[in-house]
């Protein structure tokens, strides 16, 4: 064909295609096989369109061809549009065709019990992360169920898929730029490339062909990515054809891979495993058992249709006054050994069909969303709230064999923040983990696209595997150190392996000197109940502080909180009356050592340790380390957490409430009278002595300190 493979530009992607296919197979590709009906648009994004274009509404061939032609284009397109100034080496805001190629050599390992088999992955000269395919014909192991057609066979899911780029690699998804059939990374074109190379006629090509693409599956929420994806599975499957044969599809080879298609790439809301609705309420349902090969319908007929005639006329006036029950269906895809259609959300549970499980699944799922039922913050922001842990949890549950999936890092290695900690502690602890690749700055894999602080994970699980244990590698500006770990139980690991010796060394000494960890004694951020917007909104009940002013401590006290809430809020003193504190008045009376409460472990920033005296309160802006009766205790204790060797241990662990000081030593005793540390003497030198930590070991925490304050990060262990 003279024809480009494909046109990603702005107006051309979905009428290029409608160009070369007949509009059946358009037609077919916008069909959802579980309503009967169309695929729907799902989201917002087009409502400014008018009619039609509303999140329910259908997508049909003439809301995106003819007149409408350029509604629907690839996401690069869209950013291609949007910010035309952006350089292509800045635009990486999709998963990257070389993480996707680097992910699926990473199920393949498990495969084949080797990497490099489709491809070798590099560094080109500029620093690029890319790959050269190889050029040998592929040897699969002698073992049994591991040959080339149960590979073939083997079923495989892209979760949340997108525009499928695990599945099939027809375009870099940075670039735009077109990839040839033989540089192809996804799952799919590695399928193809196996049957290409095993079978010698076309007919026997087509055959194992199309039973690749039954063993291809993704899902996705929105409607247009969903259409993208189906028109990008089956394009891989005509052009591997014309690659192989040099020959169009016949139209009934074309009919077979759009029928499959259409099944095998569904719309589903991956939290409820049914159709994605915008209706407010709507409840659940399977309608497997009265399924049928879909007709277009309503989705639930009225109740008063359903019983007329069975109740009396009284109670048929109460139903007809009701408002109907609004549902959704459970997504039905097909089992093609078995020839017959089943629900995702069936495979599910320990009662589930072990023959119906995905061999594998692979994915980039949603990091988070906004939280619509949270009360906004004080900017006004809404809260958001971590999502990506379903998405592991359901693979755990559909996956037979392996999976390999990415997301944020820090926050459920360290079991940090909202949900993370029985999900992390049961990760971490899997038997089935088996890789965790953890690059603590997410812009080496997506750019400025990802505001990740905690960094990203590449997970593989191996659910074959029984052993405890799992590889751990840490890969930081390029540079790579991997270990053997242990599953840590209830301890924290250190998310850099070179902090390991040390990380031993304090909890054997912690042991040992039968103390505790600071974490256990930190105050709750709502000490004294203050909140950020206290001020703005009860001025007439504080003055500001100035220096040496008067303050009649036998019912005033002074506040230390945000002039106003949000992000122009800032922290200052005040006087206000005694009596607006109302829960832990006592503690007025002591001593708090306070840090701030969003860098509270200074992991990125000073962390802004201060002491506040015996008259004094304070809002959320700050949270109290410890409390004490006496000044000199106060004091004591900043000096020790001012050292290196503390705020290297606070480093250890994320810096989120939930996690905050696990790996501190708590001396509990901080007077001058305690058995352990003289407070008048070098601090650092005496912890040295205390924890074993030698010389080298204490110019790596200095050095480790030292490059938060200076914005750079140390490349060296400890050994």
């Amino acid at each position: 064909m003279t024809e480009p493979i494909h046109d990603i530009s702005v107006e051309g992607f979905i009428e290029s295609f409608d160009r070369r296919y007949p509009t059946f197979i358009l037609k077919t590709l916008l069909r959802d096989r579980t309503t009967g009906r169309n695929i729907i648009w799902a989201d917002n994004e087009y409502e400014a369109l008018g009619d039609g274009y509303m999140g329910d509404d259908e997508i049909t061939v003439e809301k995106i061809t003819g007149m409408n032609s350029g509604v629907i284009k690839p996401r690069i397109a869209k950013e291609q549009e949007r910010q035309s100034q952006r350089t292509k080496s800045r635009a990486e805001v999709f998963t990257p065709s070389w993480l996707c190629n680097q992910m699926n050599n990473d199920l393949d390992e498990v495969w084949f019990g080797r990497r490099d088999v489709f491809n070798t992955e590099i560094v080109a000269d500029g620093g690029a992360n890319t790959w050269t395919p190889t050029s040998d014909p592929i040897e699969f192991p002698k073992s049994k169920g591991h040959g080339w057609r149960a590979y073939v066979e083997a079923p495989r899911l892209e979760i949340t898929c997108g525009e499928a780029p695990f599945v099939c690699s027809r375009y870099d998804t940075v670039t735009g730029d077109e990839l040839s059939v033989g540089e192809r990374v996804g799952f799919l074109d590695r399928k193809l490339r196996v049957v290409t190379e095993k079978t010698k006629t076309r007919k026997e090509w087509v055959r194992r062909a199309l039973d690749a693409l039954r063993a291809t599956y993704g899902f996705e929420y929105q409607g247009d990515n969903l259409l993208i994806a189906r028109i990008n599975v089956f394009e891989t499957f005509a052009e591997h054809l014309r690659d192989r044969w040099g020959s169009d599809p016949q139209q009934d080879e074309l009919e077979q891979a759009a029928w499959i298609v259409s099944w095998n790439f569904w719309q589903m809301n991956g939290r409820t495993y049914a159709v994605p609705t915008n209706k407010m309420g709507a409840e659940v349902e399977s309608t497997l058992g009265t399924f049928e090969e879909p007709e277009p319908k309503p989705i639930q007929p009225s109740l008063f249709d359903l019983f007329e005639g069975v109740f009396s006329d009284e109670i048929n006036k109460e139903i007809e006054e009701e408002e109907p029950k609004e549902t959704v269906p459970l997504c039905v895809i097909y089992d093609w050994r078995n020839g017959e259609p089943f629900e995702f959300a069936s495979l599910k549970g320990k009662a589930s069909d072990m023959g119906k499980k995905f061999y594998a699944v692979i994915g980039n799922p949603p990091y988070q969303e906004e939280n619509s039922q949270a009360k906004p913050k004080s900017n006004g922001q809404k809260p958001m709230t971590n999502i990506f842990q379903y998405f592991q949890e359901v693979t755990d549950q559909v996956t037979s064999d392996c999976a390999v999936l990415i997301y944020p890092g820090g926050r459920w290695i360290h079991q940090s923040g909202k949900g993370m900690k029985t999900f992390g502690h049961k990760q971490i602890n899997d038997c089935h983990l088996s890789v965790v690749k953890l690059f603590p700055d997410a812009s080496e894999l997506f750019g400025d696209a990802a505001q990740l602080a905690d960094g990203i994970t590449i997970v593989v699980k191996d659910y074959r595997k029984k052993e405890p244990g799992f590889k751990y590698i840490y890969s930081k500006a390029g540079n790579e150190t991997a270990v053997q770990a242990l599953n840590p139980g209830d301890k924290l690991m250190p998310l850099d392996p070179n902090d390991l010796p040390l990380v031993q060394k304090i909890d054997e000494s912690v042991r040992e000197l039968g103390i505790g960890f600071l974490h256990d004694a930190i105050l709750p951020r709502s000490l004294f109940p203050i909140e950020s917007n206290f001020v703005e909104n009860n001025p007439n009940l504080v003055r500001k502080y100035e220096n040496d002013a008067a303050v009649d401590y036998s019912h005033e006290i002074k506040l230390f909180t945000n002039d106003k809430a949000g992000k122009t809020g800032r922290a200052m003193w005040f006087v206000a009356e005694r009596s607006i504190i109302t829960k832990n008045q006592h503690l007025i009376d002591e001593w708090q050592v306070v840090v701030s409460s969003a860098n509270a472990g200074g992991q990125k920033r000073d962390n802004q340790l201060e002491i506040i005296d015996n008259h004094s309160a304070f809002g959320r802006s700050r949270v109290a380390l410890r409390s004490f009766k006496t000044n000199d205790e106060a004091i004591n204790f900043y000096r020790y957490v001012k050292t290196y060797i503390i705020r290297y241990a606070f480093l250890l662990t994320d810096e989120a409430l939930t996690s905050l000081g696990k790996e501190v030593p708590d001396l509990g005793d901080y007077s001058n009278e305690n058995s352990l540390i003289n407070f008048d003497k070098d601090i650092d030198q005496q912890l040295c002595e205390l924890l074993g930590i030698e010389d080298h070991e204490f110019s790596y925490i200095k050095n480790r300190v030292d490059s938060i304050r200076n914005g750079s990060s140390s490349e060296s262990g400890v050994n």
